[in-house]
């Protein structure tokens, strides 16, 4: 067996791990076509989306790539995950151009916190909306008036409804999808680490639960 044909062995092995689970094999392809969704944004990428928020549209294209991907059928990779990233990446714009923005405000913390529990608190809370400033407009705005984290106090989904003129089934769907999103394995290991949440075991609980919602 040749060399390049050991190198071909080895990262087909990667997807097949990665689609059984292994939160390391798809950290590593992730890693490894990370260049690709930049370059795809970069050709993608326009008009009210943020250049941050195109990279994270990408990126859940590609983690549904490295998923969906066959290496039996013996197409390249990049091939077949161009064609998803660039669809992910196309309606993340189209939705920003008819969706509104939502400024973050971070709760100032209590005086009487301990030091080392306040710096703590800050990096979860940085974590958190690190995350959040990475969704959809609609969804920033719906994950940030219903939990509050705009500082102006939580809301229900009804009166969410109200003001988007639509059901509080409709609100709660695009929470739903938010949340899913927030836990996505591709970018909440940051926060997972501050969480104590970042063990292979979570990483497989975090990607049936995205498995079963897909």
């Amino acid at each position: 067996m040749s060399y390049s044909t050991t190198i071909l062995s080895q990262e087909a092995n990667l997807y097949i791990q990665a689609q059984g689970g292994d939160a390391q094999s798809l950290e590593d392809l992730m890693r490894m076509h990370e260049g690709l969704v930049h370059h795809i944004v970069r050709q993608q990428w326009r008009g009210q989306l943020s250049y941050e928020q195109a990279i994270h549209m990408g990126r859940i294209g590609l983690w549904r790539a490295v998923l969906g991907f066959d290496p039996g059928r013996g197409n390249a990779f990049s091939t077949y995950a161009g064609v998803v990233i660039a669809r992910h990446v196309w309606r993340a714009v189209r939705r920003a151009e008819r969706e509104p923005e939502t400024v973050l405000v971070p709760a100032p913390l209590p005086p009487s916190v301990d030091p080392r529990a306040a710096v703590q608190a800050g990096e979860v809370q940085a974590a958190v909306y690190a995350l959040v400033a990475r969704l959809s407009a609609l969804q920033r705005w719906i994950v940030c008036t219903y939990y509050g984290l705009d500082n102006q106090g939580g809301c229900t989904l009804a009166e969410l409804g109200r003001r988007r003129g639509c059901s509080r089934q409709a609100i709660h769907y695009h929470l739903r999808k938010a949340l899913i999103a927030l836990r996505h394995p591709a970018f909440s290991a940051r926060l997972r680490a501050l969480l104590d949440r970042n063990s292979r075991a979570a990483y497989r609980d975090a990607l049936r639960v995205q498995g079963r919602r897909r």
